[in-house]
């Protein structure tokens, strides 16, 4: 008798695979109770499934080679199911999680059995029947087995006939798709857990692994970092909280560990740990691998803690941790914790990569929106939507800002109907660390001020351009020990950058930096200049001031006239509002209690507009997501893309030594040569940019033939010497 294998290099036996694959499945049901009460049948679908996805690999041409072989196993392995004794419907659901778990529907198409295509599946099948023995003495001895250790009793719904050779060969796969297009909608969430978990346990079974991971006690990792008697009120009171919260406090409160202790109330737990799958959601970058650094020191695994975002399989390279093992698990589910940004969040809503085992994650999930107030309002309305339909799967929400506007807390507390915590005024208070001082000039004039300003340390001096960034940089690097920081360094040069600042921020007079500075470091200036911007902007500037020093303010300072390209980043109007409302509280510190409020009214002339911009694209995305179909491709995905997928480039200067790192198996390096572009660089520069190669992974690499140096980041002007390509 010929063994039959489910994966090769290393070979792994077809039963080995299966076994492994129940074990995942077996996990997943003893941790996700909540996924019984939208489908109380889950289970006992989701095992017939995972029993008899892999089943076609039996197949002759598959055994020999299956790179060659040129057919779908699953197509094989769906007949299989007609042998089950379970009424239509359910039999329908399980066969089309399995002939789906690779690939969509329409992709499948072009191969189904049916007219022209029927020759070839039987053709196919008669492969099947050359190991007839392995199929009937080793798996299909071992179906009662597998009941038995799943269920605890012999379910005996597995039934092949004496002639299930014949009976597989006549499949008709007409009536399953007849029945899909039926179905679909009313069987909308079972056909999307089926083959959500189904490829949750192959993959998983795959990498290794034989169960889902839970979090370890959450209350006793936030004890270990304070103790209970030093929580604050609002620490204590989300702890006590039950559903959606909306959460107001100062930075520096200690919005984290109540946010912990919110998710420790509302999760679901087992005698082994935190069952709930739990998403921290950040909108940068560098605080989401600030944040993961964190909580990696309180849950001290890395399999507990997951990182997800663009670019996290660096992170985690640059981090000696093991990427290629983390990246691929933390897009699975298996991690508890997951810090992540909302677009990846909203992969599965747009049909990207496999949604339904996104969608099954994020059912009854705990989600943590950090820093909610710096979305743009087209994401703000995909994550109103995205929230609305996680509403109805039992998912639960927390909020938590310290510079919310009013518009955006109401559009908030439509869709959540949350509870409501804010700091008391006079406990808000003592977190307060800056003194207002709004001068009338521009950085026309900025080493006049830089000679007045009352500095004791280096100076933060922040621009809203990289452009003018530039501009005020090239004019004080004669003059002042000095650094410059923005977004279109290579990251491997602003990791440097970052690094010598944290270590020796004392040895420099001024750090002139763009937005960048608001969130990537956790340095404090001993001041700031900076041009005028979004008071909630201007609120995360003044944080790297003085960071501690809590009931101690210091003096920050604030330009009235800002730059030419400003009005292409912020509303004007919120900017000149807010200016108006600093120059009320010249000379006065900027009291914490007051900060919500302010935020408020400096959004005030456009907060009707934005609401209704919001609103717009809420409702165009719950039109877009309802409008998708389990189990099929969608044209969203490449609008997802489209919308929300930043360019990245190799300046002209680097594109040799990254085609080295290339040939010599070193790509995850290429990442420290990459230079974030823009859109409309990109566009209006288009005939500087070109791939490295027009093959292999170089034809993925954009080059940019612009000037490029590690002190001045990325130029407009094409390289110099010779034509640009």
């Amino acid at each position: 008798m010929k063994v039959c294998y489910a994966k090769f290099i290393p070979h792994d036996f077809l039963e080995c695979h299966i076994n492994d694959a129940i074990n995942v499945l077996k996990s997943m049901k003893t941790s996700f109770k909540w996924l019984e009460e939208l489908f109380p049948r889950v289970w006992e679908l989701s095992f017939y499934s995972v029993l008899l996805h892999d089943l076609g690999k039996c197949a002759s041409g598959f055994q020999r080679d299956p790179r060659k072989w040129g057919y779908r196993h699953e197509v094989l392995s769906t007949p299989f199911t007609a042998f089950l004794d379970l009424p239509g419907d359910e039999r329908n659901l399980i066969a089309l999680s399995i002939l789906t778990h690779h690939r969509t529907l329409d992709e499948l198409e072009e191969i189904l059995p049916g007219g022209e295509h029927r020759g070839e599946f039987e053709e196919k099948v008669e492969e099947l029947f050359q190991n007839r023995d392995y199929i009937e003495e080793i798996f299909f001895e071992r179906v009662p087995y597998w009941e038995l250790y799943f269920f605890g009793r012999r379910k005996d719904l597995f039934n092949p006939p004496n002639d299930w050779a014949e009976l597989v060969e006549g499949y008709d796969f007409d009536p399953l798709l007849s029945w899909y297009e039926r179905n679909a909608r009313k069987y909308w969430s079972e056909l999307v857990f089926l083959r959500g978990i189904l490829n949750a346990s192959d993959h998983l079974a795959s990498a290794g692994e034989l169960g889902v991971r839970l979090l370890s006690d959450i209350k006793a990792a936030v004890e270990s970092r304070v103790p209970p008697e030093r929580w604050r009120l609002l620490q204590r009171q989300a702890g006590e909280t039950e559903g959606n919260l909306i959460l107001r406090a100062p930075t520096g409160y200690g919005k984290t560990e109540a946010s912990l202790l919110w998710a420790n109330r509302n999760a679901s737990l087992t005698k082994k740990g935190v069952a709930s799958r739990i998403f921290y959601v950040l909108p940068y970058k560098a605080s989401i691998n600030a944040m993961h650094s964190r909580l990696l020191a309180l849950f001290r695994e890395p399999e507990l803690v997951g990182v997800l975002h663009s670019s996290s399989s660096f992170y985690l390279y640059s981090s000696e941790l093991e990427y290629k093992r983390l990246s691929s698990l933390y897009r699975k589910i298996y991690t508890p914790l997951k810090v992540t940004t909302p677009f990846q969040l909203m992969k599965p809503f747009f049909g990207v990569g496999f949604p339904e085992m996104g969608l099954t994650e994020l059912t009854g999930s705990l989600l943590i929106f950090d820093e909610i107030h710096a979305y743009e309002p087209n994401v703000l309305g995909i994550i109103l939507a995205m929230l609305e339909l996680l509403m109805r799967k039992k998912a639960k929400t927390l909020v938590m800002s310290a510079t919310m506007p009013e518009f955006l807390e109401e559009l908030l507390r439509e869709v959540l109907k949350p509870h409501l915590l804010s700091t008391p005024s006079e406990e808000a208070d003592r977190f307060t660390r800056h003194r207002v001082n709004v001068i009338d000039g521009s950085m026309d004039s900025i080493e006049e001020l830089l000679a007045e300003v009352n500095a004791h340390g280096p100076v933060l001096i922040a621009c809203n351009t990289i452009s003018r960034a530039m501009e005020v940089y090239s004019h004080l690097r004669d003059r002042y020990n000095s650094m410059l920081l923005h977004s279109r360094f290579t990251y491997g040069d602003r990791e440097e950058k970052e690094k010598k600042l944290l270590a020796n921020l004392r040895d420099y007079d001024v750090v002139v930096a763009t937005q960048v500075v608001e969130v990537s470091l956790d340095i404090s200036f001993s001041t700031i200049i900076t041009e005028p911007a979004p008071l909630d902007a201007l609120i995360q500037r003044f944080g790297r001031v003085n960071r501690r020093g809590f009931g101690n303010p210091r003096d920050v300072y604030i330009l009235t006239t800002g730059g030419e390209g400003d009005r292409r980043i912020y509303p004007m109007e919120v900017v000149r509002e807010s200016l108006k409302l600093l120059e009320e509280l010249n000379g006065k510190p900027l009291l914490e209690s007051r900060v919500p409020e302010l935020v408020t009214r400096a959004y005030e002339p456009i907060a009707d507009k934005l609401t209704d911009e919001v609103l717009t694209y809420r409702e165009q995305a719950l039109e877009l997501f309802n409008s998708l179909k389990p189990l099929k491709g969608s044209e969203s995905e490449e609008q997802f893309y489209e919308m929300f997928q930043g360019l990245e480039a190799v300046p002209g200067v680097y594109q040799d030594r990254v085609l080295e790192l290339i040939n010599r198996g070193r790509s995850i390096e290429v990442h420290r040569h990459l230079v974030p572009v823009p859109l409309w660089l990109f566009r209006s520069e288009s005939d500087a940019f070109h791939r490295l190669s027009d093959r292999g992974s170089g034809k993925y690499v954009l080059v940019a033939e612009l000037e490029y140096s590690p002190e001045l980041g990325l130029l407009r002007e094409p390289a110099s010497g010779g034509e640009v390509l």
